[in-house]
């Protein structure tokens, strides 16, 4: 099992399944920590499973309310919605 420091290091060197359940072992036991939703909610997203991140980020917004997770659901919204022509008529 991977402790908490090796997490950002695990992400960086895409090894992803192995530090999402790292996260959920940590949040099963702290399920409050919104540094810790965060953390899995960019990991989720990196993942290619935005509903379940942004899932993440709202609950990290209920719990710290001037934290990142404000920021990262704007940003996530933002490139939920990004709409571009030009992909569609090639």
């Amino acid at each position: 099992m991977m402790n908490p420091q090796n997490i950002k290091t695990a992400i960086e060197g895409k090894v992803l399944p192995e530090a999402l359940e790292t996260l959920n072992e940590l949040l099963a036991a702290a399920p409050e920590d919104a540094n810790m939703l965060v953390a899995r909610g960019k990991l989720l997203w990196s993942m290619g499973r935005h509903g379940e991140a942004m899932s993440d980020y709202t609950l990290a917004a209920k719990y710290d309310p001037e934290g990142p997770a404000t920021l990262l659901i704007e940003h996530s919204n933002s490139i939920m919605d990004f709409f571009n022509p030009d992909l569609l008529n090639p």
